[in-house]
């Protein structure tokens, strides 16, 4: 155990440097928004002593004095909030979304906590004996994603260690008005180990940290540590809304005067001017350094590719998808599958993954119904040198996965300059056919096409999916989401060894991480009208481009899509001079799909004369399968707007 004028040298470090931080912002030298810590440093310095250099700690918008005990730099974390040159994060993370060694923060409420679980949990695969430490504020317990996480720690039995300062307020919203019931009963409820303590007194709270590390890493389980405190400063910078009474009725229990009286006064004074001296003279030398340019990241997946048209003949599109995981898994041990009823005797909702938990026991693992916390676990793991592929059993539940792909999935590597990966693959059936309903048969992957970061590809029946999945998982070092389209499901490849597909001809496309085809009745492609399409409808574009060209004499290519994110424009530019007249063809709703983005790339390269598009109209797709050949767009559809753009010419 410490010294008490060490536990006092560290809390003041803390506290003076947020109060630096508060007066920079006051003389209008500092910008954006900072969340102090003021009154818990405690929590932070006790906590730190615990922790080894290969644990990892995740921390939250409210992180600063969690980095400071950690690391003991913080002069590399004023640089950072300052955006100036020395930074952690170059400046694009500043004060809420910081990486340095093992340690990491976000500003995402209760997002943390399943990547925390996820990190803890490769460590568990590789047999180590590290944990996680994971801090939350007592306003997250409103998350569902943080019970999710819990629930799945507890079965999964991980090594991680909740960390709850309970410090009375969510912002401005009191915890009696916030948090329903106990806050430790929240833990127990879930089977984990649970205490709770002081948070003010520094050398208590030591043992405190002391035993539920040890019993995190020793019973590689799982604990929750709720911790009392309170915060004297305000939320954020000045949006102070308590009454002034209440602050002050709280200082005698601030973690700084209760060790300031186990010592002499000369100690702590002498103390004090130590700290002020070392935090003004960090913030003086900050202050006249230069900032930090910003450099934009460039898309790095330049990839050629030599599509492979020689896979198995005669066997169902399910079936290739199940031998594509098998043999990435197979190859790459690093690889997991995760996801709701996959293993045997179930094999999932389509059955892509039957017979892969016999062949690999421990790495094909059944989740609860948590697509939030599946998400952000495999971020976890992604983070920490595990390979994980997701499944979403349906592809309308990915927006309960939202979160975890737009505000931590794509954004690590660039909100931490790079300075880690996030390589993982969340697969999932997508779109209709089969009368499943609104909720079970929707196109959304415009959705996460729109995110920076991830990239999203579309297999279709010209698409090897051992190609596809080789592809990824040996390759790209992002975020990928492959749509499956259900109606793809029970199909046959049908290329034949010369690269056609029944009377068109086959051309592929090489760049990007999933090739595209362009598909032609005519052995020089050369064609009237070029239907843009991917997945699902591609079989459609198919039949109405036969159909177009026996009645009407109207000539039809096909180019299909297998990047949806970003769009691969280099393969529209090789092929521009067969393109004219253009015709996307989606099965999802119109309104900022794939199909307009499609054209505004092609009229910012200057390729195509004339635009117009296929769409399901902008409702709910309903049950009766009558209803729903209503609502989806196919043969008919695409035949009468194709007419309609070329005699409109």
């Amino acid at each position: 155990m410490r010294k008490r004028e060490d536990y006092l040298r560290e809390m003041l470090k803390i506290r003076c440097f947020e109060e630096a931080l508060l007066q920079l912002f006051s003389e209008n030298r500092l910008f954006g928004t900072t969340h102090t810590c003021i009154g818990q440093e405690a929590i932070a310095v006790a906590a730190m002593e615990h922790i080894t250099e290969t644990d990892i700690v995740f921390s939250n918008h409210r992180c600063h004095g969690h980095f400071i005990a950690y690391s003991h730099r913080p002069e590399m974390l004023l640089r950072e909030i300052m955006g100036k040159v020395g930074g952690m994060c170059g400046g694009r993370g500043g004060s809420q979304h910081i990486h340095y060694q093992n340690f990491y923060s976000n500003g995402i409420q209760g997002g943390i906590v399943p990547n925390a679980v996820g990190m803890a949990w490769a460590e568990k695969i590789k047999k180590t004996d590290n944990i996680a430490v994971v801090f939350l504020g007592d306003g997250t317990l409103g998350q569902g994603i943080v019970y999710e996480s819990l629930n799945i720690a507890s079965l999964k039995q991980i090594p991680v260690l909740f960390v709850v300062e309970e410090n009375g307020y969510a912002m401005s919203t009191s915890t009696k008005d916030g948090v329903g019931g106990s806050i430790v009963q929240r833990g127990e409820a879930f089977g984990i180990k649970t205490n709770e303590a002081d948070g003010n007194d520094v050398e208590a709270l030591s043992n405190t940290f002391r035993n539920a590390v040890s019993y995190v890493r020793g019973e590689k389980k799982p604990f929750f540590q709720v911790v009392h405190t309170y915060r004297l400063a305000a939320h954020s910078k000045g949006d102070d809304s308590r009454c002034y009474e209440e602050v002050e009725s709280h200082k005698k229990n601030d973690p700084i005067v209760l060790l300031r009286n186990k010592l002499p006064e000369n100690v702590f004074e002498s103390i004090r001017k130590e700290a002020r001296e070392f935090i003004d003279g960090i913030v003086e030398e900050v202050l006249g350094e230069a900032y930090e340019e910003f450099h934009y990241c460039e898309n790095p997946l330049k990839t050629e590719l030599e599509p492979d048209f020689c896979y198995p003949r005669g066997e169902r599109y399910i079936d290739d998808i199940n031998s594509a995981l098998n043999h990435v898994m197979e190859k790459n041990e690093k690889v997991v599958l995760l996801g709701e009823d996959i293993k045997d005797p179930y094999g999932g909702a389509f059955k892509a993954t039957k017979g892969l938990s016999e062949k690999y026991p421990d790495r094909v693992i059944n989740m609860p119904i948590s697509e939030g916390a599946l998400a952000g676990i495999s971020v976890g793991l992604a983070l920490n040198g595990i390979y994980p592929i997701f499944e979403i059993m349906f592809g309308d539940f990915i927006s309960l996965a939202f979160d975890q792909l737009l505000n931590h999935a794509s954004k690590y590597e660039q909100m931490y300059n790079g300075t880690v990966k996030v390589p993982m693959l969340l697969r999932t059936p997508m779109g209709g056919g089969r009368g499943y309903g609104p909720t079970h048969s929707q196109s959304l992957e415009k959705y996460i096409a729109g995110i920076p970061g991830i990239y999203v590809i579309a297999l279709s029946i010209l698409h090897n999916p051992a190609e596809v999945y080789e592809n990824v998982v040996s390759r790209v070092q992002v975020p990928v989401v492959i749509i499956e389209n259900k109606a793809l499901y029970s199909q046959r490849c049908r290329i034949d060894e010369k690269g056609k597909l029944g009377d068109f001809y086959c051309r592929p496309l090489r760049y990007g991480i999933a090739p595209s085809f362009l598909l032609s009745l005519s052995k020089d492609y050369k064609a009237d009208i070029t239907i843009v399409t991917y997945s699902g409808m591609v079989d459609e574009s198919m039949r109405a481009a036969e159909e177009l060209m026996i009645e009407d004499e109207i000539g039809v290519n096909i180019f299909v899509l297998g990047q949806l994110a970003a769009l691969p424009a280099e393969n529209f530019i090789e092929v521009k001079e067969t393109i004219e007249m253009v015709l996307s063809v989606e099965e999802g709703t119109g309104a900022l799909g794939i199909g307009a983005e499609t054209i505004a790339l092609l009229h910012e390269l200057k390729i195509g004369k004339k635009y117009a598009r296929v769409t399901a109209p902008a409702c709910a797709i309903p049950n009766s399968i009558l209803q729903e050949k209503k609502v989806l767009p196919g043969k008919k559809e695409i035949i009468e707007k194709a007419k309609e753009l070329y005699y409109e010419r």
